[in-house]
């Protein structure tokens, strides 16, 4: 009866994969868990959080990482970081097994966020887990 229940469980978990500039899965979005974007390993780095009509990604530490707009993760540049499957051109690799959720520390008050930059097309020097490990408590 309890492998029931995990398994109805995580069928119906929300979670969006995010891939880096070399098309490997290396982070997703977990909508079950308040927007927490969480490391393949399972380690919670960072979360989105809605700041006017941007969504913008806040590391636990408190500091402002980032936006995330039409399934692609900008630096404060403006610059690509990462990306959804479905928003990038790029050929991505298929996805390895997730590692379990460890526990996601508390969120910390945000700052404002600063205004946006234009959005570029270009692709950042700043690989994604670095930038997601950035914020991390």
């Amino acid at each position: 009866m309890l492998a029931s229940i995990s398994l109805t469980f995580s069928a119906g978990a929300q979670q969006v994969s995010l891939y880096d500039r070399e098309g490997e899965a290396r982070a997703y979005i977990d909508y079950d868990q308040e927007r927490t974007i969480f490391m393949w390993d399972g380690t919670p780095v960072a979360f989105l959080e809605k700041d006017g009509s941007d969504l913008a990604i806040f590391g636990f530490d408190g500091s402002f990482l980032g936006w995330y707009e039409d399934g692609t993760i900008y630096d404060k540049e403006g610059q690509i970081v990462g990306a959804r499957k479905d928003a990038t051109i790029r050929i991505t690799r298929m996805e390895r097994m997730k590692g379990i959720q460890k526990m996601t520390p508390i969120r910390p008050i945000t700052p404002i966020t600063p205004i946006q930059p234009i959005l570029k097309s270009s692709w950042s020097d700043t690989p994604l887990a670095e930038f997601l490990y950035s914020g991390k408590k």
